[in-house]
């Protein structure tokens, strides 16, 4: 198994693109700890992960015979970063993987936009990818070995209306990554960015349904822009690039990203 003995934390990981990641690491031999805010957001108009939630997703994979643990934690939060950073090498007595998943998103023009709609999406993407490896990375230096693998968009790429936040967010990711693989490539770490198109997760259906749009209508309007229609970009198969960036197969590459969009980005300039 490429990740037997390895130790994975993925931030928002109860469910969607982060779940489906984790169960992919551990179906490889990784052990995992799921991160997850488990509880509704101001701004964000549908519910988020819960408890319960987050419970299930640790017994999902336990049952495949992996040791997993979650931990109820908000990426915005240095003090709950530290907190769960010091639980994880507690427990598991190290840290070789971090998946900075966690993430959001509401449609609001920006000359409607209000200030805490703003920092609900720019501090769970941008300010959590920071804190989360801000306390991470530390240890894999000592270690003088990891993978962080930090969840971009095709809205890292370009523009979306009614998204300026998110999409400043997900730029704002690839320029980072870029800076911390540079930081620590003398340590034996790689740093590199997975930018997913329209997945059909529980983020998106709330989104579509809260501008009254639901089933397949509202997912062909908002996969519109992928040049390959059938199969759809699943978490799945967010989760086995993540997966392949974080084996050895990828050991060359840092500072890099990876864009599973059915093409959607190909017309970009």
């Amino acid at each position: 198994m490429k990740l037997e003995g390895k130790v994975a934390i993925v931030t928002g990981g109860a469910r969607g693109n982060g779940l489906a990641t984790a169960k992919l690491m551990a179906e490889e031999g990784a052990d995992i700890v799921i991160t997850d805010i488990c509880k509704n957001m101001n701004t964000i108009p549908y519910d988020m992960s819960t408890e319960e939630t987050m419970a299930g997703a640790v017994e999902s994979i336990k049952s495949m015979g992996r040791k997993a643990l979650g931990i109820k934690c908000d990426v915005r939060k240095s003090a709950e970063i530290e907190a769960m950073v010091d639980q994880v090498i507690e427990t598991f007595g190290k840290i070789d993987i971090l998946v900075n998943n966690a993430g959001n998103s509401s449609m609001v023009a920006i000359a409607e936009m209000d200030e805490e709609t703003w920092d609900e999406v720019l501090d769970t993407h941008l300010k959590g990818t920071y804190l989360c490896s801000h306390f991470v990375l530390p240890h894999m230096i000592e270690q003088h070995s990891g993978n962080v693998v930090s969840i971009s968009s095709v809205g890292g790429q370009r523009g979306f209306g009614m998204g300026g936040h998110y999409c400043a967010a997900k730029h704002g990711i690839i320029g980072l990554n870029k800076a911390m693989a540079m930081e620590v490539a003398d340590h034996n770490i790689r740093c590199n960015v997975v930018c997913p198109g329209t997945v059909w997760t529980d983020m998106m259906k709330g989104i579509a349904a809260y501008f009254g749009m639901e089933g397949d209508d509202a997912k062909e309007q908002f996969t519109a822009g992928h040049l390959i229609k059938d199969p759809s970009v699943e978490p799945e198969d967010i989760g086995r690039a993540v997966l392949w960036l974080v084996s050895d197969d990828a050991r060359c590459i840092t500072g890099n990203m990876i864009t599973v969009d059915g093409g959607w980005t190909a017309a970009a300039p």
